[in-house]
């Protein structure tokens, strides 16, 4: 294909992209609706990784756009509406799996563009409007911010220089040249603030205060509050006073923990002191409404699996304060063994939670709100008066 029948194939993909958004419902307004089908997303996501589940856990298998035999199966999954993964173990997925599959976790991804088209019209943003995105990536979420409200109003920042370095360069190809910093999300950038809008493609436990403090009065943060169990996107609103308040947005979504530059201790788990039964399977944190009250309970616990000396599998909760329950499978009679340690038992709190999220008729994700002022952060159910829970600081 010459380079002309290549950049018409592009422009194509693109432009049919942005229809299919605009078809199931993602995109509403015909401006974001032109911005998806004017950025290239293929400039971004030079290579990705595809990834399945093995015995040793996540591999994946590189996908690039360099390998002519890969070519259409490369574009096929740029410009389709999927979250595709970019860093492994922070290296990016050309060196990581440069010698074939491998497993670990991954670091990076660029969002699928459907969400990102969800998340960018919540932010209400208008020209002239000043926007600091936390979690740079690849730079494509950048581009349709620059595209949209002209590079020199977008801010971006990144713990990751590597992303940072590769996301300018790609943004200064298309002629967007928006302000790009290597920092701790935690803190913004408060070189260029106020800003009107803030927006978050990584998940914090609470709203950053910095964030607050940099966002102009009336201006909008929208932030994925989360934890290990469960957490999802909160849109709040800044007060002149400084207090920002508002409510999870209806459609779940959620993003990847942000990594800090801070380094956290390893805490100390102490023997089991409390052996007994339940009969509350660890599968109903599986479900994203309750997952998201359990959390409020629960704080920074998170899940992981075991394999016990028997050789059977346990669901385990970790906390930092050294805390940790571990369920067993059921028995035959549907009561499964549960030993737990440490200052909080996490189970016990689990178990209340669940009783709670029936008490209160199961609700999701859409019926809390957020309210944070300086030194505290509380999610309340239903109204800001209503009963609530405080967020870690």
């Amino acid at each position: 294909m010459t380079r002309s029948g290549i950049a018409a194939d592009v422009r194509r993909r693109a432009a049919a992209l942005a229809d299919r958004l605009r078809e199931s419902g993602d995109i509403a307004d015909p401006t974001w609706r032109r911005v998806f089908a004017r950025v290239p997303r293929h400039l971004f996501v030079p290579h990705y990784a595809r990834y399945e589940h093995a015995p040793d856990g996540v591999r994946y298998t590189l996908i690039s756009g360099d390998d002519p035999g890969q070519r259409e199966q490369w574009l096929d999954g740029v410009y389709s509406d999927e979250t595709l993964i970019t860093q492994v173990r922070g290296v990016p997925v050309e060196v990581a799996l440069a010698n074939g599959s491998r497993s670990g976790a991954w670091t990076s991804s660029s969002t699928a563009p459907g969400l990102m088209a969800r998340l960018l019209e919540s932010l209400n943003v208008a020209d002239s409007m000043t926007v600091l995105e936390v979690g740079t990536g690849t730079g494509y979420n950048a581009a349709l911010l620059s595209e949209r409200l002209g590079s020199g109003n977008v801010t971006s920042v990144d713990i990751d220089e590597q992303l940072v370095d590769g996301a300018r360069e790609r943004l200064a190809g298309l002629g967007h040249r928006p302000t790009l910093a290597v920092a701790d999300g935690r803190e913004g950038l408060p070189a260029n603030a106020p800003y009107d809008r803030v927006i978050g493609t990584c998940a914090f436990p609470n709203v950053p205060p910095a964030w607050i403090e940099q966002t102009r009065p009336g201006g909008l943060i929208l932030a994925n509050v989360a934890g290990g169990l469960g957490g999802a996107m909160v849109l709040v609103q800044v007060g002149e006073d400084g207090t920002a308040s508002g409510r999870y947005l209806p459609r779940w979504a959620g993003f990847m923990p942000a990594r800090s530059a801070k380094p956290t201790a390893e805490p100390h788990y102490p023997e089991a002191e409390v052996i007994r039964g339940t009969e509350l399977a660890p599968a109903v944190l599986d479900d994203p409404a309750f997952a998201f009250l359990a959390q409020l309970q629960l704080g920074d616990a998170s899940p992981y699996w075991a394999t016990h000396e028997d050789g059977f599998q346990l669901y385990g909760l970790a906390a930092s304060d050294g805390s940790w329950a571990e369920v067993h499978p059921a028995d035959d009679h549907g009561r499964r063994r549960v030993e737990q340690g440490g200052p909080r038992p996490l189970w016990d709190l689990v178990e209340a939670a669940h009783q709670s999220w029936e008490d209160f008729g199961r609700p999701d994700w859409s019926s809390f709100g957020l309210t944070a002022r300086a030194g505290a952060q509380r999610v309340w159910l239903s109204t800001r008066s209503g009963i609530s829970w405080a967020l870690p600081e």
